[in-house]
């Protein structure tokens, strides 16, 4: 029998990945989201549970929309009480590494990410927690950039040191998580090589076609972006992806924009 998995937040940019690793791998994928009527914040407890019932495990890829601590953590309540109560044999979510570290504590979109970890651990339901490195796209998200025609673009970016990893590969380890035996368990997933936002940047889009001048510009009051609290530890999983690689397999060869 195919499995059912959940998958919450099945249409943004990490659950339709899941969704696609999910059909792949033979699974029966059940997308979840405010369009579906699917809402952790707004839908009663009643509606969320229907959801779930009849799904072996569920992949909470779910964002908060106001980055606050207090919408993650009642998120995460709202769906742990919901998957118990319709039988789920087990949760899967992804989260980010080095968001329980000293370095990183004054940034309040990570600490909302760490308190969603902690609300769906202390349910019945197994857990398993992919913490992932910042994905390789996150390049076109931070790196502000002006085209200058033929001479490229030039543009700044904040000074982060990282080892970012393909998000294909995040979506499959999510998707293999939520098929294999339930048990509590975090796992880290990184790249091949630790990086800087800006090298990140340029080699994005040299790999275009696109030579990038890039800025470096320091975050003042956040140590842990320059001291290595964003770096995997060494019992992560590491994804050989490259910058290059991906670039090539996402379609983005062509400068964009």
């Amino acid at each position: 029998m195919r499995q059912r998995i959940a998958v919450v937040g099945g249409s943004g940019r990490m659950g339709a990945r899941v969704v696609r690793a999910l059909s792949a791998a033979g699974a029966t994928a059940v997308p979840l989201s405010r369009r579906t009527g699917f809402d952790l914040t707004r839908s009663e407890s009643d509606d969320l549970t229907r959801s779930l019932e009849g799904m072996e495990a569920v992949i909470d890829c779910s964002d908060a929309a106001d980055h606050r601590r207090a919408t993650f953590e009642a998120s995460a309540k709202a769906l742990s009480r919901a998957a118990t109560r319709a039988g789920v044999g087990q949760l899967v979510v992804v989260s980010i590494v080095g968001i329980d570290r000293p370095g990183l504590a004054r940034m309040g979109y990570y600490q909302g990410k760490l308190a969603q970890e902690r609300a769906l651990a202390t349910g019945p339901v197994p857990v398993t927690v992919v913490r992932s490195t910042q994905w390789y796209g996150f390049a076109d998200q931070v790196y502000v950039a002006l085209r200058l025609g033929g001479w490229g673009r030039i543009g700044l970016a904040p000074a982060m040191r990282m080892q970012p990893v393909a998000d294909g590969a995040v979506a499959a380890r999510l998707a293999r998580a939520a098929l294999e035996s339930p048990g509590s368990t975090r796992v880290e997933l990184a790249g091949p090589e630790p990086m800087s936002v800006a090298d990140l940047a340029r080699r994005v889009w040299r790999a275009r076609g696109v030579r990038a001048r890039v800025a470096v510009v320091p975050v003042p009051g956040l140590p842990g972006f320059t001291d290595g609290s964003l770096l995997p530890g060494p019992d992560a999983e590491l994804d050989p992806t490259t910058v290059e690689e991906w670039v090539e397999t996402e379609g983005l060869s062509r400068p964009a924009g």
